[in-house]
């Protein structure tokens, strides 16, 4: 379900409708954990069962983890919730079931899925379901601190390889395909036929930041399993984050929710912008940049440079506009989401661009992998070890794909570098306050967004050798003008330079005068009326013809 679509629309009605009517915190728990199921299980009613067992799993985890012991009529309870959801999201076809309701003939109705292999998950799901109480029983033996890491590497080991099978399983198979066949090996391996989860990055690093903040002592482990399944599936963030942090968010729940008329108007506004940034500026270059990145080779560098620019624009609004369509929404209800993008094209260094871009994924690499790892505690050669290691990971998390890697390691390397050269600088007072000059800082920011715009490119480009010819044209400037045939209208650069245009001018006044969202909140109401008018005029007219998905979706 896309936030742009009119589905979503009437799912958001009925659940600021019903927030105003229920008061008990139960009620409304229950009602907005069923919204968040429903907005889930759009894409594939099949992925909430993955959806629940990393929350029945790590819930079950936490407690274990605090020396919480379940009863076995407790612990057969999980099993009945997996065994029933299992049944209900794997053993029912709800295609046909659907077919059947708006054709209204029961013949289209098939109870048998038709995919294949679905025998043999189901009896994964059973198997591992009837496992879990006595796997509990085993763990509450052992001793205290050996029960403390058996419950958390379940949780990690169920979490990362939920993610690694249906991420990963396809990059493992082909690329050990690939070196069977380098060494001289004709390996035939078995293709994984699985579709990627929606959103399934994100909400794994989620939930696994409870169990490790549980297990760290800096948090106690909830009793409510509602409470935790709301938190894992909370739907205004759930598919393309912000990643929150548990103690963002289960601190809420512990009051019911009000809807307030500052809250609804702050979080209209904050949405408001959000929605336009995706659809009046990332969807209005889509095509462009996918006409031109999408087969670099024998284009010239002026037009790959221009592309390149294009989708910097693209993913930013259209990443960041999700992000501000998520906090909007929680605004409305009442509940404050941490602010994930803050103007990163400013940065003018790598390390601060990374302390303004995907500020809520950053800080959970910072806390949970690169500060694990050693951080800077243990001498220079190992801080840079970790950097590559934390943005190498950090890549893969984006995709299963090499250029994804060489990104990671790109960003690592040019953190290394920016550290090494912020020390240098240090012990150079001259040099130090011509960089903090205007011009210094000008030159800073230069160098900052070309490199930025030297890795979106890598980023962008998934074929080596579409890679290899687009960054030739991106570094060596070959001055030609004449491209290749685009298979674009005569207005689609136009369009494209316009929203280049305007983005800049919008982004900066956002930047160095006033956020757009908190302007509007200012706005007096006969101004705001008309305001209202014009945007959803602009909104009306120049909307895509068809709702775009979030680029973000497919991490």
């Amino acid at each position: 379900m896309l936030f742009q679509s009119f589905e979503f629309l009437l799912l958001l009605l009925v659940v600021l409708g019903l927030l105003h009517v229920l008061r008990r915190r139960a009620s409304q728990h229950s009602m907005l954990l069923a919204a968040s199921y429903v907005f889930y299980g759009w894409w594939d009613v099949r992925f909430l069962f993955l959806l629940l067992l990393s929350t029945v799993v790590d819930y079950t985890a936490a407690l274990g983890i605090n020396g919480v012991r379940l009863n076995w009529r407790q612990r057969w309870r999980m099993s009945v919730i997996l065994l029933a959801a299992g049944f209900l999201c794997l053993g029912v076809n709800w295609s046909s079931v659907f077919e059947a309701w708006h054709t209204s003939s029961l013949t289209a109705f098939e109870w048998r899925p038709t995919w294949n292999g679905w025998r043999e998950v189901l009896g994964m799901v059973m198997l591992f379901t009837c496992a879990g109480p006595f796997l509990y029983e085993v763990y509450q033996h052992l001793a205290p601190s050996a029960r403390r890491t058996a419950f958390l590497v379940t949780s990690l080991a169920t979490n990362l390889g939920i993610l690694g099978a249906f991420k990963y399983g396809n990059f493992f198979l082909d690329n050990l395909q690939g070196f069977g066949g380098w060494l001289g090996h004709s390996w035939h391996l078995p293709a994984w036929h699985v579709i990627l989860p929606v959103g399934i990055s994100f909400y794994t690093f989620q939930t696994m930041s409870y169990t490790i903040d549980v297990y760290r002592g800096q948090l106690e482990a909830e009793r409510s399993l509602l409470r935790v399944a709301l938190y894992v599936a909370y739907f205004p963030q759930l598919v393309a984050g912000p990643i929150l942090r548990p103690q963002q968010f289960l601190p809420a729940l512990r009051v019911p929710w009000t809807l307030e008329a500052a809250n609804l108007q702050s979080g209209f506004h904050l949405a408001l912008v959000g929605l336009c940034k995706k659809v009046l500026i990332a969807d209005s270059v889509s095509g462009m940049v996918d006409a031109i990145l999408g087969n670099p080779q024998g284009q010239p560098s002026l037009l790959v440079i221009f592309a390149t620019l294009l989708f910097a624009v693209q993913i930013y609004c259209d990443f960041s506009g999700y992000t501000d369509i998520a906090r909007g929404i929680s605004r409305m209800f009442g509940v404050e989401i941490p602010l994930n993008f803050n103007y990163p094209y400013f940065s003018t260094s790598i390390i601060e661009f990374w302390r303004r871009w995907h500020i809520s994924l950053s800080t959970w690499l910072r806390d949970y992998l690169y500060i694990p790892l050693g951080g800077n505690r243990l001498g220079s050669s190992r801080t840079y070890t970790n950097l590559l290691i934390t943005m190498i990971l950090g890549g893969l998390w984006h995709g299963a794909s090499w250029n994804f890697v060489l990104w990671g390691a790109y960003q690592g390397v040019l953190l290394c570098l920016n550290r090494i050269l912020r020390a240098f600088v240090e012990r150079v007072p001259g040099l130090q306050r011509f960089l903090e000059s205007r011009f210094g800082t000008l030159l800073r920011w230069c160098v900052t967004t070309y490199l930025v715009m030297l890795g979106w490119l890598i980023f962008r480009v998934t074929s080596w050798p579409d890679l290899v010819a687009a960054l030739r044209a991106f570094v060596v400037f070959d001055g030609r003008l004449q491209a290749t045939a685009l298979g674009l209208g005569n207005t689609a650069p136009v369009l494209a330079l316009l929203a280049l245009l305007v983005f800049a001018m919008l982004h900066t006044f956002g930047h160095f005068v006033r956020r757009w969202p908190e302007l509007l909140d200012a706005t007096p109401k006969p101004i705001l009326a008309i305001l209202y008018f014009l945007i959803g005029m602009v909104l009306f007219y120049g909307w895509p013809g068809a709702n775009e998905p979030f680029i973000y979706f497919q991490f």
